[in-house]
């Protein structure tokens, strides 16, 4: 389960690694398509300023024509300025121009256009000087000196300019004698030839014209070259024009196509992308499925195993119970008759066996209050209680008696505890103790000689709580370190050699490790081979001002039989047999008995008549045992009587019947002794144990009747008793448990079969026993085997029939 989580995990990771590696190819992909379509917009973007670079200069040529056109008429100072910033303009969009292009070819031609412009600004000037020089000449002036050149006569007399620095009444005199002097010339003139002045003005006016005609000339041919500047110029920008135009359609095929190529790989990468990330998803998601599959398959293997070993540890539980009640019965009576037998007349060797017998018994005992102890903790039904203990004294009265009967001299017990234990705590000092005996018992086995030391420490912790520190120090055999862990586990010994040498089953400290558990504690092993063993446990109490409830113990003194004799008692049980047996064992001790098959009917017995104990069964009809001690405690006229449970649940602890009011509890089934031990305490007298003698069993029966002997007390009259009344309900069982054969009705015979049950343990005819609790269980018995079962069930009322009768 755990390598499909991690696989499933794996794939998941991986799966979304994949997808984000193509998707971020996918985003690197669009990213360089993006910078490749922005490229491609800078570049038209380029191309567009040069358009318009170029379109700007042509519009601007065509504005410094018709600048320069007006200022050739005019000639202003104004259109000579607005020309030369138009084509400054020009010639800085050239530059731009320029510097837009790599090509040698453009830049070369760019650079003739400059210098047209230039040639042109050249032209210009000049056309500008010679129209200002025609402007400027005057030629009726320029004819009259060329006639002074000629002719002296044409020139000016100029008197003011000439004789400016003479006085002024001189500068007069001698202008009058002057112009006397010129008046005289001028009659001399007239007597000359006008042939001579005519051919003298012709030849001026002939040199004039044909001066003026070369001015013209000149003027029309700076003209001509400003206009043929102005074509060639006009043709090289059409030339640029069309070059960047027809660049432009080419980049702008060329960017149609990338941009196409462009899409179409991008929609191609898109669509690969999407369909592999399709792939991706089917595949992974393929994987993963098949691993949840399996998943679920593993966990609804798991459920199963789960739900089989719940189960398993169900049908262990109630076999544990089961085989714990089994085996209480005939250990009771194994035990009860011991203790007659070593208060009777028994030689040496007889003591010898019996003392053998009661070892055996003992040690069942034990392994069943093991085995029951460790299913009510496995299953979680041990309770912890809290009630105030010393633990000093609890400590040293738990030593004591976990010791065997026979003490090893070669053994030293020491017991040191610490003065601060001898305090009140709180804690479960029942399960404490079960801790110490364990403890001490599995220490005192394996020590052959030396000392078990148990040290006891109370340590301070916060406010109130405290930590007991109890140890069991061995001088023993030790264990090894890698063995350890091992001895923890149920059944578990160090080896197999133990068993066979020590005996035990192995149950003793995983009890005592559960129990520290259980008391939220912990438990340490210090341990070496030959140097012995150190178990230290340590317990969470509370420190308290509580004393410690003491159980009250019977009066030393026996009173008079006339004690008992005044005391009346009511027995309830649903099943005769066992009514009968309870009855006559009470009334053994001098206690007046009455009887009633269930709680109901004895509840209306103690409305209408006074009792001094009840004695009742838990399992009933109509009204169970709970039912019946809840009625008697709400009622203040029943509410102080004693009662007695008995039951035949192991499950249930001894604190839960005290809680629902009862004073004392029995787990059928039980030595008489500790029923008599019970009423004794109840009613504070003492009772002394009986020492009946069993009749001997009778060859060839299938029965024993030595327990119904010994509840009798001894008495063959109220054996016969007990008998009778067997046989009479026996009689009605096997009535009603054919007919519900017949029905088939398997509730009906559980519920007849759980009642037969007990008398048959009781009289241990086992294999009658082993039939009905197959009936009980709800297992199904063959026709065939249900006849066997009837007919041998009658066969031993038969028997009885004929024992009671001789």
């Amino acid at each position: 389960m755990r390598n499909t989580k991690r696989s499933i995990t794996f794939k998941v990771v991986a799966g979304y690694l994949l997808v984000a590696a193509l998707a971020a190819l996918s985003v690197w992909f669009v990213y360089t398509q993006v910078v490749a379509f922005t490229n491609l917009a800078d570049s038209n973007t380029t191309n567009n300023e040069k358009l318009f670079l170029v379109s700007d200069i042509t519009t601007e040529l065509y504005e410094t024509e018709n600048i320069s056109r007006r200022l050739i008429q005019t000639g202003k100072e104004s259109d000579l300025e607005l020309y030369q910033e138009h084509l400054a303009t020009i010639q800085n969009n050239i530059s731009l121009l320029k510097e837009s292009y790599t090509d040698t070819q453009m830049k070369t031609e760019l650079d003739s256009i400059s210098a047209l412009l230039s040639r042109k600004t050249n032209n210009l000037n000049e056309l500008l000087i010679l129209r200002e020089q025609d402007r400027n000449t005057n030629y009726y002036t320029q004819v009259l000196e060329e006639l002074r050149k000629v002719d002296p006569s044409f020139n000016a007399n100029n008197y003011e300019e000439r004789f400016a620095k003479l006085e002024p009444h001189q500068r007069r005199v001698l202008i009058k004698l002057l112009e006397f002097s010129e008046e005289d010339n001028e009659e001399q003139l007239t007597n000359r030839t006008a042939d001579s002045l005519i051919g003298s003005v012709k030849n001026v006016l002939s040199e004039l014209e044909t001066a003026n005609q070369q001015f013209r000339q000149q003027i029309i041919q700076k003209e001509n070259e400003l206009l043929d500047n102005d074509l060639i110029l006009n043709q090289q920008l059409r030339s640029v024009l069309a070059t960047i135009e027809q660049e432009e359609r080419e980049a702008s095929l060329n960017r149609a196509e990338s941009s196409e190529k462009m899409l179409k790989n991008t929609s191609i990468i898109m669509i690969s992308a999407g369909l592999v990330s399709i792939v991706i998803i089917l595949v992974f998601l393929f994987l993963i499925i098949k691993d949840v599959s399996r998943s679920q398959r593993y966990r609804s293997q798991l459920e199963e195993a789960k739900t089989f070993a719940e189960s398993l540890l169900k049908s262990r539980e109630q076999f544990m119970a089961a085989i714990t009640h089994d085996l209480r019965s005939p250990l009771n009576t194994l035990i009860g008759y011991t203790d007659l037998m070593e208060k009777s007349s028994l030689n040496n060797k007889q003591n010898h066996y019996l003392t053998h017998v009661k070892k055996s018994s003992d040690f069942i005992l034990r392994l069943v209050n093991d085995l029951l102890d460790l299913s009510k903790l496995e299953a979680g039904k041990m309770l912890v209680e809290k009630l105030p203990f010393n633990p000093k004294k609890l400590i040293e009265d738990s030593v004591h008696n976990a010791l065997p009967g026979e003490i090893n001299k070669d053994v030293e017990i020491i017991i040191d505890a610490a003065p601060e234990t001898d305090v009140q705590v709180l804690s479960d000092p029942f399960r404490i103790k079960q801790i110490i005996a364990n403890l001490v018992t599995n220490a005192y086995k394996f020590t052959y000689e030396g000392e078990v030391r148990v040290s006891a420490g109370l340590r301070k912790e916060i406010e109130d709580s405290y930590t007991l520190i109890i140890s069991v120090k061995d001088s023993g055999i030790g264990i090894p370190k890698e063995k350890q862990e091992k001895i923890f586990e149920e059944f578990s010994q160090e080896n197999s050699k133990i068993e066979k040498q020590y005996g035990g089953t192995g149950l003793g400290l995983t009890i005592t490790k559960s129990l520290t558990t259980l008391l939220k504690g912990k438990l340490e092993l210090i341990s070496a081979p030959g140097d012995g063993s150190e178990f230290i446990v340590y317990l969470p109490v509370v420190k308290t001002e509580k004393q410690e409830q003491l159980i009250a113990k019977p009066e030393e003194q026996s009173p008079p039989p006339a004690l008992l004799k005044n005391k009346k008692a009511l027995v309830v049980d649903d099943e005769p047999s066992q009514l009968a047996l309870t009855q006559e064992l009470v009334k053994s001790l001098g206690l007046t008995c009455e009887s009633s098959l269930n709680g109901y009917d004895a509840l209306n017995k103690l409305k209408s008549d006074k009792f001094d104990l009840v004695l009742t069964d838990i399992q009933m009809p109509r009204m169970d045992g709970l039912e019946l001690i809840s009625q008697i405690k709400e009622d203040p006229k029943t509410k102080n009587i004693p009662v007695i449970a008995i039951s035949g649940r192991t499950s249930l602890e001894p604190d839960f019947y005290t809680k629902a009011g009862f004073e004392k509890s029995l787990i059928k089934p039980y030595k008489p002794q500790e029923l008599l031990n019970s009423i004794a305490q109840i009613f504070k007298v003492k009772v002394a144990t009986n020492n009946y003698l069993p009749p001997s069993k009778r060859p060839g029966t299938e029965y024993d009747l030595e327990e119904i002997y010994q509840f009798s007390g001894g008495d063959e009259k109220a054996m016969h008793i007990i008998i009778n009344a067997f046989l009479d309900s026996s009689e009605k069982n096997l009535e009603d448990l054919e007919e519900a054969f017949k029905k088939q009705d398997q509730e009906k015979m559980a519920s007849v079969a759980h009642k037969m049950l007990p008398m048959f343990k009781q009289m241990k005819a086992h294999s009658i026993a082993q039939k009905l609790r197959e009936i009980e269980t709800y297992n199904d018995l063959d026709e065939p085997g249900f006849t066997g079962l009837i007919k041998n069930i009658r066969l031993l009322m038969n028997n009885l029939k004929t024992e009671i009768t001789v």
